[in-house]
């Protein structure tokens, strides 16, 4: 059970790979991962931890093999940077940079920090012997804060999610700066998220860590959500059985036709004819 599997030197989506915003469109998360697994594979170096991961998305990419190209842009001492182009034959997809930093120690001293309580571990992800992919929805809203139904926490109160992710590729288990890459992606999804459903479409994502997350179930907080004439900015926290590990941000507009509404069949989700023209 894969996102994607590889053939001749690209990678082709598989099922899960599948967007919402329209039929036969890759979805982002899937996207940001495969980028992430590109850059981490041919550039990650030991002594090394991935401190940011930032995606800017060109167009919608449809199911069609999906290619990958990297650089390594710098090789410090302390700090490594990497950047790949996605590309769908000769069509630029969107770019992904990946910042590595040399691991040390905190500095002596305090300094504030906003208290937090814990995200609440669902009952279903609680076990340590997960093998499919679940994903558990929460919003303040729901009678039951929790549920495994996306279109139940279609209401204006801030979102939530953990998420066992399905494998990236088939032959190997997602590595935890893809799993990262992968849950900061969905920031958009909760912050844009109302009561009539998913008003804005990000263009970009930026996920910045402290660590990498510990074991396969992350997830992500809705911390903010801004909006002014049709332009968005979402922040959001990210959340391991351990903790908060990392904060993702996203910019985002608006779709000039209305909201994705969640609440419907899935397989009806459209996209519009102004999300045409913005693509």
């Amino acid at each position: 059970m894969a996102i994607f599997a590889e053939h001749e030197g690209g990678f082709e989506p598989l099922p899960f790979a599948g967007g919402q915003w329209a039929a036969g469109t890759v979805n982002g998360s899937a996207l940001a991962g495969l980028a992430a697994n590109a850059l981490e594979t041919a550039h990650g170096e030991p002594g090394f931890r991935v401190a940011r991961f930032t995606m800017d998305i060109f167009r919608l990419p449809t199911f069609a093999p999906l290619h990958l190209d990297t650089t390594l842009v710098r090789a410090g001492r302390s700090v490594r940077i990497a950047d790949v182009a996605v590309r769908q034959g000769d069509r630029p997809i969107a770019r992904a940079s990946m910042v590595c930093a040399r691991a040390s120690r905190d500095p002596d001293g305090t300094r504030w920090q906003p208290h937090r309580a814990p995200m609440a571990l669902p009952e279903r992800l609680a076990g340590s012997d997960l093998v499919d992919p679940v994903v558990c929805w929460g919003s303040d809203a729901h009678p039951d804060g929790w549920s495994e139904t996306m279109s139940e926490h279609q209401n204006s109160s801030r979102k939530r999610l953990w998420f066992n992710q399905p494998r990236l590729l088939a032959a190997r288990d997602n590595s935890p700066f893809v799993r990262a890459a992968m849950v900061g992606e969905m920031t958009n999804t909760l912050t844009s998220w109302g009561d009539r459903g998913i008003a804005y479409i990000n263009h970009d994502v930026t996920v910045v860590l402290t660590r990498l997350p510990i074991g396969t179930v992350v997830g992500i907080e809705a911390e903010n959500h801004l909006a002014a004439d049709g332009v968005a900015a979402g922040v959001a926290t990210m959340w391991d059985r351990a903790g908060c590990f990392g904060i993702s941000t996203v910019s985002s507009m608006a779709l000039g036709t209305g909201a994705l509404d969640v609440a419907r069949n899935p397989h009806d989700w459209e996209k519009t004819e102004e999300m045409s023209t913005q693509w």
